[in-house]
């Protein structure tokens, strides 16, 4: 194998990979984004009580 080929082989190499920790970096936040809006304030769904009051939180709800 001559010298260039190995260069040209390492280089395409080192793109894909370099693509590829991207690629992977990319679809995490994105799966992340999604768990973050479906499940921001999901404690609140389900306790009907304080709807018209103002927003507490977890804490206040867990002295109840």
């Amino acid at each position: 194998m001559k010298r260039e080929t190995g260069i040209l082989l390492a280089g395409s190499l080192g793109v894909i990979v370099g693509l590829g920790i991207f690629g992977f970096k990319r679809f995490l936040t994105i799966k992340h984004r999604e768990y973050a809006d479906y499940y921001e304030d999901f404690h609140r769904h389900f306790d009907s009580r304080y709807k018209e009051e103002p927003h507490h939180g977890v804490e206040f709800l867990a002295m109840q």
